[in-house]
């Protein structure tokens, strides 16, 4: 998938922290924050349709405390990965 220039520096720092994120009790945040922007700059691309839509399951589970403070880096990590694998195309 071809991403502009600026959406492409954008999702690259998303997709760090995601893939590496910090060890805080504010992670639920901090993840809220990279997750919405994330949703904002792939919603202008049609190949990232299903990544969006993951990532809009993934805040509301996040909102509804459905992913435990454990489970979550992990969680993180795989949407870090989904968002490399959609880049790397």
């Amino acid at each position: 998938m071809k991403m502009r220039n600026e959406d492409l520096k954008k999702i690259t720092v998303i997709k760090l922290y995601l893939l590496d994120p910090p060890t805080s009790f504010k992670l639920y945040d901090y993840a809220l924050t990279y997750l919405q922007d994330a949703i904002g700059v792939l919603s202008a691309y049609p190949d990232a349709k299903s990544i969006v839509a993951y990532l809009e399951e993934l805040i509301v589970q996040l909102n509804n405390k459905e992913i435990d403070q454990s489970g979550l880096r992990s969680t993180l990590k795989e949407a870090g990965i989904k968002i490399s694998a959609l880049t790397n195309k």
